[in-house]
């Protein structure tokens, strides 16, 4: 039997150490227990800095969020310093994210290619072992990989079907790929 943690018995930097770690459970944790935080605060945000948050606006911006403070290697979440709460800290990034939205709106600021991860595509991973590479992934792994790249899903049909947040698919994924590559280098 697998012992879950709830996402409110979990301390912050406990939570911080496992996603930086690349565990898993730590960042389903993390996502659990701030998604709705990020949601709220980016709403807020786009209609402070665009007078506008459509639905749909309010996911790709959480999918920036989320994505940033995993790029280069969780960098953001390693340079979170305790100096405040993570929350506060969070809102920080999310207002960040939601002026850099809004400055390519108006054309005031040059648009960022780092901003959002550009969905995978196969020419990320070399043909060749590929089939074995994917067959040692985990199965949620080889799910994810399968569901994107061979019935061409959207983020959120993918989140749907896993039963993750549609926050969660973009890491997952990118996770998911740099597994298949460590596999392939071996």
């Amino acid at each position: 039997m697998v012992n879950r943690i709830s996402p409110a018995s979990i301390e912050e930097t406990e939570i911080i150490s496992r996603c930086v770690s690349w565990d898993k459970a730590g960042w389903d944790l993390f996502v659990a227990r701030y998604s709705p935080f990020v949601q709220a605060e980016t709403r807020r945000q786009l209609l402070r800095y665009r007078g506008k948050a459509a639905p749909a606006d309010v996911e790709d911006v959480c999918q920036e969020v989320f994505a940033q403070l995993l790029r280069n290697g969780a960098r953001a979440l390693r340079q979170f310093r305790q100096e405040s709460s993570l929350s506060t800290w969070l809102g920080y990034v999310v207002r960040s994210v939601c002026r850099q939205v809004a400055g390519r709106e108006r054309g005031t600021h040059p648009v960022r290619a780092d901003v959002a991860i550009p969905p995978p595509t196969e020419e990320d991973l070399p043909l060749e072992g590929l089939k074995e590479a994917v067959a040692g992934l985990p199965a949620r792994d080889q799910t994810l990989l399968r569901l994107f790249f061979h019935e061409g899903k959207k983020y959120r049909q993918i989140a749907l079907e896993l039963g993750v947040s549609i926050n969660s698919v973009g890491p997952l994924l990118c996770r998911a790929l740099a597994a298949a590559r460590r596999r392939l280098d071996r």
